[in-house]
């Protein structure tokens, strides 16, 4: 048999894969070619890279990427480039951000041992001989930029860049591109394992800087504003400013809202770059000195202006005309230069430093801002009374908390991380399902952990894709927890199907490990490569478990959240697989690890963060902890009344400070034990939970929700969006009573506001809601002053015509028994008391 060969990646032939002083290097490719006849009406490239690229068509950014991806997963885009052809010489740049393998940077970006980039155009064989990859392309390094390894405040990005102003005779080097050969037959491919891109394309959307602060510059501080704060949608160019030569200039721009952005500082290109340079230090916050060895933030009023900026910064020098031609992905680049770092920055201020040469003057046209997110098309709306304010605060705060943890991937935080946890995941993904009932992101993120699954360990990956692979098994437990969620909400069995094995391998992990005296697992406490990881709470620091638990080595935070989990993926193989036999082992399994729990880490009113027995010998007893109480009622260990009761006493000593509290990250399964434990444990504390950390926050100026607000390292997490959630799910009282909507249930909380109004989106097909549930209700006092009657009205709208007879409304009122209404289309009332 005959070789087979991959011929469709190009690289530069003298790429280094290797320097000290970045994390990388940035790579540019052009290619050039003459239209003759008509443009094409569509003309689709496939493109991808490693690790990431920007596509620019004569002088138009026309795409960037890939998403992210991994050896299991790699992704090529699909892109129609003939909206920007003309007539004539046709240019096209492709700029190729290249990390090393071999080092433990950036290790939020995964890449292979190669790098590369790959074009192809599948449908043309005419431009298929102008673009596909091939030698006809032109490749050079930047010789100019590194990728800043240096930077205190960046431990996972390294995306930061240091661009340095080099000889007079020093151009691009420009290189035919080198082919890269892969065999590809007889059980060979090539490195990586090319898929279409699985979620829409970003949405960029011009925007700009609200206010401009601490001016120091010999302009005129309103010359400033009228420059940077100017609509960049206005029409007529602007005219830069003027900086006289030897100047220094410093001042401080904030955007309404914390937000990621791709950033363009614009200048007309000096004559000689002269040690004329920006620099751009990108902060959340006003602060004092950090203590980064503790990793602890020293945050107050975000706003603070007598505090000062703290974050990691970019630095360029301008280089003038002496080292012109550059790579000419933006128009007219012989007479303006312009700063525009490679990956989108996240920032609510920027400190801007501009220092000008001595050699002449340096006009500065300013800072252009394209603010970048997944599209995230929200359908769900909010309003109620009274508190009115608090609760819109409460939603606007929470979408743009989740909307700024959406790109390649769902985010831990934009600003530092930038990595798909499966906890954060699980939080974010049920997020989007409430608010747009879109899964697409949440689909991708399912398999991308999925493939990150080990044998040797018998987990997944906590997150995933990453260069740098981190293991918590508590984080596989919240894995097959997003995929209940995903039947709960989608019921999409061919999708789940394939994850079987890694389920059962998963909790095999965990079975593996019961003790078999006591009956309960016991945590690999010492074992390398292993992180228990619990929750952020200072009792618990600096690794966020107790430490009884690595003491004793049974943690009953972990028995219970196994016990949990057993009962979701019982009900998700049952299911989808009518694996029934293994369902029922399952929650076997469960109700012994449950009865364990009873026995040794109950000591008869509260459950203890270890085994009972160990704790009471302890001199002082360890505090116990909001966690298992919570987690208790989630595994079935307490339930009815006694749930109750027990919910209340702690909620009570947690607030007291008796208890270790759960963090902004707990919060929501605080509130799932709340509502699971039913009676009015609930609706009683609905409204003081929002107090702190939320209300807490916005008094402090914040515009999205912090990951914790102990070390307050990071000002966007979207694991406390947890409003979204309840507001639709609890408030609202809208969730699927079958998998994937096949049923409708509606269990309003008519207590907690007098009048309330929502709409909301049930599952996404093809980019389009199949439904929408209107729920709203009003509260009148009776005439006697005594009582409260409730009108509510009830509304589902579907958008398939033959569905709207189809699908079952089962309807909840307080003092009533469960009202069916077969049909929908139409607005159903009905009166109650409260």
């Amino acid at each position: 048999m005959s070789a087979t060969f991959d011929r469709t990646w190009i690289w530069h032939p003298a790429f280094p894969e290797h320097q000290l002083d970045t994390a990388g290097l940035l790579v540019h490719f052009r290619r050039q070619f003459t239209v003759d006849g008509e443009i094409p009406a569509c003309l689709k490239i496939h493109i991808s890279a490693d690790t990431k690229y920007k596509l620019y068509v004569n002088h138009h950014l026309v795409s960037f990427g890939p998403v992210k991806g991994d050896q299991s997963l790699w992704f090529y885009d699909e892109v129609d480039i003939a909206p920007y052809l003309q007539r004539g010489s046709n240019f096209v740049g492709v700029h190729v951000l290249r990390l090393f393998c071999a080092t433990q940077f950036a290790p939020s970006f995964p890449r292979l041992a190669s790098g590369g980039l790959y074009v192809t155009v599948p449908e043309d064989r005419t431009y298929s001989e102008h673009l596909s990859s091939s030698p006809l392309w032109e490749a050079a390094i930047d010789p100019f930029v590194t990728l800043r390894v240096n930077e205190p405040e960046d431990s996972f990005l390294h995306i930061y860049e240091a661009h340095r102003r080099q000889d007079a005779d020093c151009p691009l080097d420009w290189r035919p591109a080198k082919i890269l050969e892969y065999k590809n037959s007889t059980g060979n491919a090539p490195p990586w394992n090319l898929s279409p891109r699985l979620i829409p394309p970003h949405r960029v959307k011009t925007t700009g800087f609200a206010e401009i602060h601490n001016v120091q510059s010999d302009l005129a501080a309103e010359a400033w504003r009228s420059l940077l704060l100017a609509d960049r949608n206005a029409e007529g160019a602007r005219p830069g400013l003027r900086l006289p030569p030897g100047s220094r200039h410093r001042f401080e721009l904030e955007i309404a809202a914390h937000t990621t952005a791709f950033l363009g500082a614009r200048f007309l290109r000096p004559r000689d770059g002269g040690g004329s340079s920006i620099r751009l230090t990108y902060a959340e916050s006003y602060e004092d000195e950090p203590d980064l060895y503790k990793g602890e933030r020293r945050k107050a009023h975000r706003r603070d202006r007598t505090k000062q900026l703290i974050g990691p910064h970019d630095f360029y020098e301008l280089q003038g005309q002496t080292v012109y031609p550059g790579p000419q992905y933006l128009e007219d680049e012989t007479r303006q230069e312009a700063f525009v770092p490679f990956h989108y920055r996240t920032f609510r201020f920027i400190e801007v430093e501009i220092n000008v040469g001595a050699a002449s003057e340096l006009v500065f046209q300013g800072i252009d801002v394209d603010a970048v997110h997944y599209p995230l098309d929200v359908q769900a709306t909010i309003a109620a009374a009274p508190a009115t304010d608090v609760v819109d605060a409460l939603w606007t705060t929470s979408l743009r908390t989740l909307a700024n943890c959406m790109h390649d991937c769902y985010e831990d935080c934009p600003f530092y991380e930038q990595l798909q946890y499966a906890m954060d995941t699980r939080s974010s993904a049920l997020f989007t399902y409430c608010v747009a009932g879109d899964d697409r992101l949440a689909r991708q993120a399912i398999v991308q952990l999925y493939y990150s699954f080990q044998p040797s360990t018998g987990l997944t990956a906590s997150r995933a894709p990453s260069h740098r692979r981190q293991v918590i098994p508590h984080f596989s437990l919240y894995w097959i927890c997003m995929l209940g969620d995903h039947w709960d909400y989608f019921g999409d069995a061919r999708f789940l199907a394939p994850f079987a094995g890694v389920i059962d391998a998963i909790l095999s992990y965990f079975a593996l490990r019961v003790d078999a005296e006591l009956q309960l697992v016991r945590s690999d406490v010492r074992r390398p490569g292993i992180w228990n990881y619990i929750d952020w709470t200072d009792a618990w620091k600096p690794y966020g478990s107790p430490p009884v638990c690595e003491r004793t080595g049974f943690s009953t935070f972990t028995n219970q959240m196994y016990a949990h989990t057993l009962n979701v993926a019982a009900r998700v193989v049952g299911d989808t697989l009518g694996r029934h036999a293994v369902a029922s082992e399952y929650r076997q399994r469960a109700q012994n690890i449950t009865a364990a729990v009873q026995k040794h880490c109950f000591d008869g009113v509260f459950f203890t963060d270890s085994l009972a027995s160990a704790q009471a010998d302890e001199a002082p007893a360890p505090p116990r902890s909001q966690h298992c109480q919570v987690w208790a009622v989630l595994s079935g260990a307490v339930q009815g009344r006694a749930a109750q009761e027990l919910l209340r006493q702690t909620m009570h000593r947690t607030a007291a400070g008796e208890f270790v509290q759960g963090s902004i990250a707990m919060s929501f399964y605080i509130l799932r034990a709340l509502s699971m434990a039913g009676g009015s444990v609930y609706d009683d504390h609905f409204h003081t939970i929002w107090k702190a950390p939320w209300l807490a926050q916005l008094a402090m100026g914040v515009t999205t929700w912090v990951e914790d607000d102990i070390a307050q390292r990071s000002d966007c997490h979207a694991w406390g969006s947890v409003p979204l959630y309840e507001f639709v799910a609890e408030v609202a009282g809208v969730q699927p009573a079958a998998p994937g909507w096949a049923t409708i249930q509606v269990r309003p909380r008519l207590q907690l506001y007098a009048e309330f109004n929502a709409r909301v989106p049930m599952r996404m097909v093809d980019g389009k809601t199949v439904g929408l549930v209107h729920v709203s209700w009003k509260r009148e006092t009776r005439g006697t002053g005594v009582g409260s009657d409730v009108r509510v009205r009830i509304k589902v709208e579907m958008q398939d015509d033959a569905a709207r007879s189809s699908v079952p409304l089962y309807i909840y009122l307080p003092g009533q028994e469960m009202i069916t209404v077969e049909g929908n289309g139409r607005e159903t009332c009905f009166s109650t008391s409260v």
